[in-house]
């Protein structure tokens, strides 16, 4: 397992807008846990991380997280240009995930997803905060004009993360999700970066 700064360093410093990772981050309850760029040798730890989620977590999750080859696939088609995965680890185990997507699409090159997902054991203790906030600069950086995340409605703690960071909620697809035959309400939520930038540049 490489999770130490001295161990991923070398690997990020030619991406200039990770070379500042590894970074330490404090939870409320002052544990020290490292964020940073996933790479390919973290696949048996993320593996574990997605075997130990509850099928709930799970059922909303784009992939089949339950197939150690899924997990396989990221790693062996790591593009930090199209998808960003930035994962939390405490004592070398992975306890959040979070991913910045950018679109695939021409019409929409200018809009990126942020998407997240902690370890039961670890919410309400600021990581998931700190994750998205993190893919959240990245962006600004990248030169993306418009976040987006698209939450279930019943997680309120996710949609609070967003909110505190200024996102929005922009739309509610009515029954959009249906899991074991029925419906949930899926919350678009999205902020727009040259607001943010421009307030940025106010407060100096």
């Amino acid at each position: 397992m490489l999770t130490e700064k001295n161990s991923t360093r070398d690997i990020f410093r030619k991406y200039p807008l990770l070379s500042d990772y590894p970074k330490s981050f404090n939870l409320k309850d002052k544990r020290e846990v490292i964020i940073r760029p996933m790479i390919k040798e973290d696949v048996e730890e993320l593996y574990k991380f997605f075997s130990k989620l509850d099928k709930e977590d799970k059922q909303f999750l784009r992939d089949d997280v339950s197939k150690k080859e899924t997990i396989q696939k990221w790693a062996d088609n790591l593009n930090y240009d199209v998808v960003l995965p930035l994962l939390a680890f405490y004592n070398g185990e992975v306890i959040a995930d979070g991913t910045l997507h950018a679109s695939n699409y021409f019409w929409t090159r200018h809009v990126a997803e942020i998407r997240i997902v902690v370890a039961k054991d670890f919410r309400n203790l600021g990581i998931g905060k700190k994750i998205v906030s993190e893919l959240f600069f990245v962006s600004l950086k990248r030169g993306f004009k418009k976040i987006v995340a698209q939450i279930p409605f019943y997680q309120q703690n996710t949609i609070r993360i967003f909110e505190s960071l200024g996102f929005e909620k922009e739309a509610i697809l009515r029954k959009h999700i249906m899991i074991q035959g029925k419906f949930i309400d899926l919350l678009i939520m999205s902020i727009f970066t040259d607001n943010v930038v421009q307030s940025i540049k106010k407060s100096y």
